[in-house]
């Protein structure tokens, strides 16, 4: 595509990402200069909940839900608006079951929980695959605005990917988790802007919202509003959205350290508790926005789609499409759109950086050089900041070449973090979980899901899925695409002439469930298997467990944890000390007296 942006939109540009750059030199420089190891990670605890909660949500709709779900909702229907209230709901489970045990036991790392419910090997086990989804998954995140840009501009996408990651690079490694936590907050108003700009400009341009709704009935889309079919194979139905919506966020947002590390930051469990749920209410809202957007860019374009008239090459390619179309004429609208993509994306990559950095220093550095001074310490974090950026960068380029949904292939590289969620629920929610069950979940857990990914990447769906979409009013280019498919199937269950395998046309959505719960099934069975050898003297740190299990476990005498004996480990050392003080020798007590 030709040049559609003006000196006065790449002045917005700049503007934009230079305040986002100016964050992190902010919190270098004026703000605390991150010399510590707990400020740089923590925000020495001191965060309010509000701001805490909106870096939640907008680190989690990057540029993919921008970019990529909008387009889902335009070729597949609006279907994933049910993700909203998965999110919510999700927010209540961790609210109240998972972000309580971390915040209690005062960790950076949230991986150090499983060293300190299992063992060693465990912790290490799921460092290991949080690394390496996390490396996948943000190649593909920042491939998605370097898409934008190019479809937009012209710009190469190698210029476009180094743009977003040298950016986000710079402001995450020397700014901290603060710089991270501001600018998500900055950045989010950016990024709602964009999308009440081209969702409101094009419900006009299309003639009203009586106009649209027309469109999308005589399109099939309102059909697809609210689908009750039980077919694991239907994509976006009410139950897949549903279910595999909650996992995913208990996956993403509470046993994921990119995002767990936020609610660590909150000055209080009150906080931590507020965050989580204001976080992925507003995360609800932004996604069914972003899904709205997509339903009304179908309409403005009913009887000519851009992908079969040969417009565009790939499906994620609408929204810049639009932008091209509508707002090349005007100053500065472009640019502004383009940053609201960054933003998206910018607010994903840093929290992953930083992130990243955490797990590393805590697990691995500061093993290797447990006497290592703080402030070298916090020094050496900065320089593997950068080394994760350069990476992050790297892998954007394996994305280029996928071709394929975005917003799909982020939803099955994060259901490989379904086994850390497994791992995390058998620790918290059964007191005879052990350690040989958890490695033997987790296991296969991965398992399953490398398998069921690796199906689904190397068998796609035949031609003919999803709902219509017609050129019935636009003369057809030399290049029109008119047999392209994607992962996902909304009205209808794979045709006959399928022959994959069922579980490879099973939901993508409902990936993340099986991994999750396979994890903890065969982690429960496990640890029941081996702990026959247990008796009545053994005991469990209560602050490893759920306080919404413990409640259980307490009022039902013959529960799972009848053999085992909950020991809360503060009270045992407030005993202990008040058992010292009263062997402690009189003479040593006048002697701590004070006379006045």
């Amino acid at each position: 595509m030709e040049n559609a942006l003006g000196t006065v939109d790449i002045i917005v540009f700049i503007a934009i990402l230079a305040i986002s750059a100016g964050i992190g030199i902010y919190y270098a420089t004026f703000a605390g200069k991150q010399k510590t190891s707990k400020e740089y990670f923590l925000a020495d605890r001191s965060m309010h909940w509000f701001p805490v909660g909106v870096s939640l949500a907008v680190s989690v709709v990057s540029g993919i839900a921008f970019i990529g779900i909008s387009s889902l909702s335009y070729y597949q229907g609006p279907g994933w608006w049910v993700c909203a209230l998965s999110r919510f709901i999700g927010g209540l489970i961790i609210a109240t079951t998972i972000a309580p045990v971390f915040y209690n036991l005062k960790i950076t790392s949230v991986y150090e929980y499983l060293e300190r419910r299992f063992n060693p090997a465990v912790r290490y086990l799921a460092v290991i695959v949080h690394v390496l989804t996390t490396f996948l998954v943000l190649g593909v995140m920042i491939y998605a605005p370097a898409l934008a840009l190019n479809a937009v501009t012209g710009l190469s996408i190698t210029v476009s990917i180094l743009t977003v990651g040298i950016v986000c690079t710079f402001y995450s490694t020397i700014g901290g988790i603060k710089a991270v936590i501001w600018t998500d907050f900055f950045q989010s108003f950016i990024m709602i802007v964009g999308i009440l700009v081209v969702t409101i400009t094009a419900i006009v341009r299309t003639g009203g919202i009586a106009e649209v709704w027309s469109r999308a009935e005589e399109g099939r889309r309102t059909d697809l509003i609210l689908d009750f079919r039980i077919d694991p194979t239907i994509s976006l139905s009410f139950w897949p959205t549903l279910i595999g919506g909650i996992f995913f966020v208990i996956s993403f947002t509470a046993v994921n350290q990119n995002q767990a590390q936020r609610i660590l930051t909150c000055d209080s469990l009150r906080s931590a508790k507020l965050s989580v749920v204001w976080g992925l209410l507003l995360q609800a809202l932004l996604e069914g926005a972003v899904v709205f957007m997509g339903f009304v860019l179908f309409s403005y374009y009913y009887g000519c789609d851009p992908l079969r008239g040969g417009k565009i090459s790939l499906p994620d390619q609408v929204v810049p499409y639009f932008m091209v179309e509508v707002f090349a004429s005007v100053p500065g609208v472009n640019g502004f759109l383009i940053s609201a993509i960054f933003s998206a994306t910018l607010s994903s990559v840093s929290t992953a950086i930083n992130g990243l950095t955490t797990v590393t220093g805590e697990s691995i550095v500061r093993r290797l050089w447990p006497t290592l001074p703080d402030g070298r310490f916090t020094v050496i974090m900065k320089g593997v900041a950068v080394i994760y950026g350069v990476l992050l960068i790297m892998m954007a380029w394996v994305a280029s070449v996928a071709g394929r949904s975005l917003a799909v292939i982020v939803q099955r590289l994060i259901a490989l973090l379904g086994p850390l969620s497994g791992v995390v629920l058998l620790g918290m929610c059964v007191p005879r979980g052990n350690t040989q069950g958890a490695i033997i979940g987790i296991t296969a857990g991965l398992a399953v899901g490398v398998w069921m990914l690796a199906g689904a990447l190397i068998f796609p769906p035949p031609p003919g899925a999803g709902p219509p979409v017609s050129v019935e009013f636009c003369s057809l280019s030399n290049d029109t695409v008119l047999d392209y498919t994607d992962d996902i199937s909304a009205t209808s269950a794979p045709p006959p002439s399928d022959s994959r395998l069922w579980v490879y046309r099973v939901s993508f959505l409902y990936q993340g469930v099986i991994n999750t719960v396979c994890t903890f099934l065969v982690g429960l069975i496990v640890s029941f298997a081996t702990s026959s050898q247990f008796t009545g003297n053994d005991t469990i740190d209560i602050e490893l467990l759920s306080p919404v299990f413990i409640s259980i476990y307490r009022k039902v005498p013959d529960s799972w944890e009848y053999k085992m004996k909950l020991v809360d480990q503060r009270q045992v050392k407030n005993e202990y000390k008040r058992v010292a003080e009263e062997m402690m020798p009189v003479n040593s007590k006048f002697e701590n007296d004070t006379v006045i």
